[in-house]
């Protein structure tokens, strides 16, 4: 995933991380390439390290396992993300990114065209 995160503060770095995992796991589908374009998001958030980055992978995942188990909670948690994102070129910018890794496994279901719309409707795209 080509993405220049210069403009991006470390919260909102990690806010997008958090949207890409969101993304990930909202369906249930997993793959190579979802996984191939987080780590390059980590490299680009500074994490070179193979530990460092699994470390911050897993501390993501823990955190947000229980909110992917419902579409409200996981919703809710987009829209809270979504907040630290506050130009236009950074909104559009993510909201490409989340779009992309739904797309990844070549199916973007309902579950994914709902978090897709809220975070279309948080960002007025």
């Amino acid at each position: 995933m080509d993405l220049d995160l210069t403009d991006f503060t470390p919260d909102q770095q990690h806010a997008l991380f958090d949207l890409l995992i969101l993304a990930m796991y909202a369906d249930g589908h997993l793959t190579t390439v979802a996984d191939e374009e987080l780590g390059q998001v980590l490299a680009a958030m500074g994490l070179t390290a193979g530990a460092d980055r699994q470390r911050e992978f897993d501390a993501v995942v823990s955190r947000l396992h229980p909110l992917v188990q419902s579409i409200w909670r996981a919703r809710q948690e987009a829209i809270v993300l979504a907040n630290a994102f506050t130009t236009r070129s950074q909104q559009k910018r993510v909201y490409e990114a989340v779009l992309k890794m739904m797309a990844a496994d070549q199916h973007v279901s309902s579950w994914e065209g709902a978090l897709m719309m809220e975070l279309r409707m948080k960002f007025r795209l």
